[in-house]
């Protein structure tokens, strides 16, 4: 048998059509030059040929190949191969100690048979955790390195770039504001977290995490769900607890209810390892020497061991070696280490290699064994600061502000926190009130700012002379009231100086702008008639100051009901160029576009960010909920709608808005099976309801809930009036075209439940006869199909339609009816689709086909939906009866007990009619005198079962 290649010969396979030539060692790539160049650099030529074909030989030994074929791929211009796990497990482990290394070995042993460890270790400040992840990381080099500790908001902000999520994050943290309640805090914290485990579960990276005892977010507390402060292992069990990732996490504390493992303060004998690892040539005595000063403390032993380094190689002050000197002092690593102050900050410490050589004008291999042990790769061409506490804390301006402009320009290509930084760092405030003003809540990564604008006056004016417009401070008070503005920060003492400051200024602009904030602020606290008085009128709206004052005057439309008026000013507003975060009202507006063109995903992040202004979290609130029952999750839709009722009621917005929300809280109740909630909604919403239009909805959405209870003839007459209404006015074309249509199928639907008998609720069974309903369903489908509209709510028609109609349709008939809409882009679409196309296969008897497609839906897309949670147990437990499995039908069928009782009443009626009748008698009882149909329903719906 043919022996398999190893990763070696797979290594030199993808390589050698990049090689030609030759060499002094004989053909380039080849056996004999391998042995050549590993003979070269002092290895074994004989352990080659074992190496490349039975993967057998020591670990250094393979080490010093994978370098000669790594150095092959850079110089054919090929990326490198990832080194086998085993080379960074041997180089890892000679510096760690025996849990170390139990740890390291359990971890990437996992990792390499493609298992998912999840570790958790703690440790306290001397015990090595960076010591351990950074070996683990030599190990598993495509891994993701995190440290946190202190102010969290900086350290968390590189990594959401390199996650992509930096938007979130900054969304977030724009909204933590001291005057918060502290359910509000932790539940901003709690998002923040998830949005935090779901951009690293998509990364799909193993996690390496280290962390320190205390932590907070943007200068606050952290604190777990129940608002209570916490330490920082407590706070990120929840982030733990969500990854799906392979982790190890190193702990200060314990974490509260996750298992861990302690790690012990370093051994001598780890300790002596550890500092013949990083000084292989010591002496002995000398290792005995800086183990004994270092006693247990492995950051201590690191620091001695980094100065020996720097003594041996410097020839540094003799007295160094006995206490933590200041390296910079030495003139030979003063440049590298002010280097480092300056390019690596604590928020992202990594220093691209280029960067660091411009800034020295050397390269790295010219530098010395002591200034190189100053910093250590991170991967991917960067370096980061070996120790930061070596860093010296005092530059020289000139030479500060020589290094930061440096900086700014190696980053002006990207990094938006590096740019920041920098530009602050070198005192380019034009650029950095640039980047400000494109969004303002990045001055969260700029604390102390506002105050450091006070001593701008006179530098920076200077720097200015001859140029026209706001003075520098004037344009950052516009950010910084944009900023505390999106927080509901109105009152806030730096947003009052800023609007102070505004308010006196030459610029006639400027100082509407400050009125426009100001009835901003009125608006967010509620007071529309105060606020009426202080905004600007119309016509003084100009320039930049124009798109805020329309989302104000728009906010005060709202206020008077001038519903077309306020949607005037906000799309006059989004016409005009606008920063991100100008209001509350912007998200909402955004959040409803994104909506109405299917990018839920989208909407909902926009919508989610409502959270200042009263009316307009309802109206984000119920938005919300609208878009959650059009994929399918009822019960999260309810508990947005009917919060965004209770706000809506409590401050008093308009009739209209009210009864229309009522009336959707309702759908979402029939949705759930709660019927007799959803009718008093209903029939509260059609009696409020001030206007006709308002009124139709919700008698067409009355219909439906009729029809699910069985009540054909309600359910006509309801939407025999709405169609009627629909049919015929002027008001509206769009919206009643598209509502005219639904509640033609809602009069179809009622004919269905008269003619066959059925409510409409799930889980349904084609093949009855309905021929009004069928006349009316074909006449309709035939006009969707010639519908040009393709929006999300049209599709979800055309799909509604088209299943009603496969329900009258031979199964063959209505297999080709449902087949294109089980590619449908949507899953809650999709699985509704799957679900009548499999109804449609049980009438053929195909009880196989039914069960895959069954295992082809998404595994999540539909069990939040309790009736398509119905449809699929029943489907399921019709196709193992037809497949002769009775038990597994009867286990599958007792699943509908978890059901609201509407569908479980239903799963009872669909499948007792099919259930033979002596096996179903043994199974609950006897039947007589109700029909098998009855007797299930009845006691699905009564009993509690196991």
């Amino acid at each position: 048998m043919t022996q398999p290649a190893t990763h070696w010969l797979l290594h030199l396979e993808t390589l050698r059509p990049y090689l030609s030539g030759r060499d002094h060692r004989g053909k380039k790539g080849s056996l004999r030059w391998l042995e050549a160049a590993i003979a070269e650099r002092g290895g074994k030529a004989g352990t080659v040929r074992n190496i490349l074909y039975k993967d057998l030989g020591a670990p250094e030994e393979k080490l010093r190949l994978f370098e000669v074929i790594a150095e092959l791929y850079q110089e054919a211009g090929l990326e490198p191969p990832t080194p086998p796990v085993e080379l960074g497990v041997e180089s890892a482990r000679r510096s760690l100690g025996r849990d170390k290394r139990r740890i390291l070995r359990l971890f990437t042993k996992a990792l390499h048979q493609g298992q998912c460890p999840q570790i958790v270790v703690v440790g306290g400040a001397a015990t090595g955790k960076g010591v351990l992840l950074s070996a683990v990381q030599k190990a598993v080099p495509k891994s993701l390195m995190v440290n946190l500790g202190g102010e969290l908001a900086q350290q968390l902000y590189p990594l959401s770039e390199r996650l992509e999520v930096q938007e979130r994050l900054e969304a977030l943290l724009a909204q933590f504001s001291p005057t918060q309640p502290y359910a509000l805090k932790a539940a901003l914290q709690g998002e923040l977290r998830q949005a935090l485990a779901e951009a690293i579960n998509r990364q799909g990276l193993p996690l390496l995490l280290r962390a320190e005892a205390y932590g907070q977010l943007s200068g606050l507390p952290l604190r777990n769900l129940e608002g209570e402060r916490v330490n920082l292992s407590v706070w990120l069990e929840p982030l733990l607890g969500a990854l799906s990732v392979p982790y190890l996490v190193a702990l200060t504390e314990p974490p509260p209810t996750l298992p861990y493992q302690i790690l012990s303060p370093p051994t001598r004998e780890e300790s002596r390892r550890f500092v013949k690892d990083q000084l292989p040539d010591l002496p002995a005595e000398r290792v005995d020497a800086l183990v004994n000063q270092a006693g247990r403390n492995f950051g201590e032993l690191q620091r001695l061991v980094l100065l020996e380094i720097a003594m041996a190689a410097a020839h540094t002050r003799p007295q160094a070696k006995n206490h933590s000197a200041d390296l910079s002092q030495d003139p030979k690593l003063r440049p590298i280490l002010q280097a480092l102050a300056v390019l690596s900050p604590e928020a992202d410490p990594a220093v691209p290699i280029p960067l660091l050589e411009q800034a020295l004008g050397r390269r790295l291999e010219q530098l010395s064994q002591a200034e190189r042990a100053l910093f250590q790769p991170v991967g991917e061409g960067q370096v980061r600061p070996t120790l930061r506490n070596l860093l010296p804390t005092h530059i020289p301006e000139k030479e500060a502000q020589r290094l930061h402009r440096l900086a700014l320009r190696y980053f002006s290509g990207g990094n938006l926190f590096r740019q920041l930084y920098h530009a602050r760092g070198a005192n380019e405030l034009e650029f950095l009130l640039e980047l400000l003003a494109q969004d303002p809540s990045r001055l969260s990564l700029m604390p102390g700012l506002w105050a450091e604008s006070a001593g701008w006056s006179r530098v920076a004016e200077r720097q200015r002379r001859g140029l026209d417009g706001p003075s520098l401070r004037e344009r950052l008070a516009t950010i910084l009231v944009r900023y505390r503005a999106v927080l509901g920060q109105y009152a806030h003492p730096e947003a009052l100086e800023a609007l102070e400051l505004l308010t006196q200024s030459p610029d006639p602009e400027l100082r509407t702008w400050a009125r426009v904030k100001a009835a901003e602020a009125q608006i967010d606290a509620g007071d529309y008639a105060r606020a009426l008085e202080e905004a600007p009128l119309e016509p003084e709206l100009q320039g930049e100051v124009e798109a805020e004052g329309l989302l104000v005057r728009a906010a005060l439309e709202r206020w008077r009901g001038d519903y077309a008026r306020a949607e005037g000013y906000v799309r006059r507003a989004l016409a005009l160029p606008t920063p991100p975060f100008l209001s509350d009202r912007v998200w909402l507006w955004q959040g409803l576009v994104a909506k109405d063109a299917g990018r839920f995903e989208e909407a909902l992040e926009a919508l989610s960010r409502v959270g200042h202004e009263p009316l307009l979290v309802g109206r984000a609130r119920y938005q919300m909920g609208d878009l959650l029952m059009r994929i399918g999750r009822a019960e999260e839709a309810a508990r947005h709608i009917r919060e965004a009722l209770e706000n809506l009621e409590t401050h008093h917005a308009p009739r209209e808005e009210i009864a229309r929300v009522r009336a959707r809280l309702g759908t979402a109740y029939r949705r759930l099976g709660q019927y007799e909630e959803a009718a008093r909604l209903l029939y509260q919403a059609i009696q409020e309801a001030p206007d006709p239009f308002t009124r139709t909805r919700a008698q067409s959405e009355a219909s439906i809930l009729e029809s699910a209870r069985g009540h054909p003839w309600e359910a006509l007459q309801l939407a025999a009036l709405a169609e009627r209404y629909l049919r015929t006015t002027p008001e509206r074309p769009s919206e009643a075209r598209y509502r005219h249509l639904r509640t033609r199928l809602r009069l179809a639907t009622a004919y269905w439940v008269a003619e066959t008998n059925n409510p409409y609720r799930a889980p349904f069974r084609g093949g009855g006869k309905a021929p009004k309903a069928l006349e009316l369903l074909e006449a309709l489908w035939a006009e969707l199909r010639e519908e040009a509209t393709s929006s999300d709510r049209y599709t979800a028609l055309r799909l509604d339609t088209a299943q009603m109609l496969a329900l009258l349709k031979p199964a063959e008939e209505a297999q080709s009816l449902l087949r294109p809409f089980l590619g449908l882009s949507d899953a809650y679409h999709r699985t509704q689709a799957r679900l009548s196309y499999a109804e449609a296969l049980c009438r053929s008897g195909k009880w196989g086909e039914v069960l895959a497609q069954l295992l082809q839906m998404d595994p999540t897309a539909n069990l939040p939906d309790p009736g398509l949670r119905a449809w699929r147990i029943a489907l399921e437990a019709q196709a193992l009866l037809g497949l002769g499995q009775e038990e597994a039908a009867r286990r599958r069928t007792l699943d509908a007990c978890s059901l609201p009782e509407p569908f479980r009443v239903q799963v009872g009626r669909v499948l007792g009619a099919l259930w033979p009748v002596e096996a179903l008698e043994a199974w609950i009882g006897t039947l007589a005198p109700l029909t098998p149909a009855d007797a299930l329903a009845i006691w699905l719906a009564t009993a509690s079962h196991p």
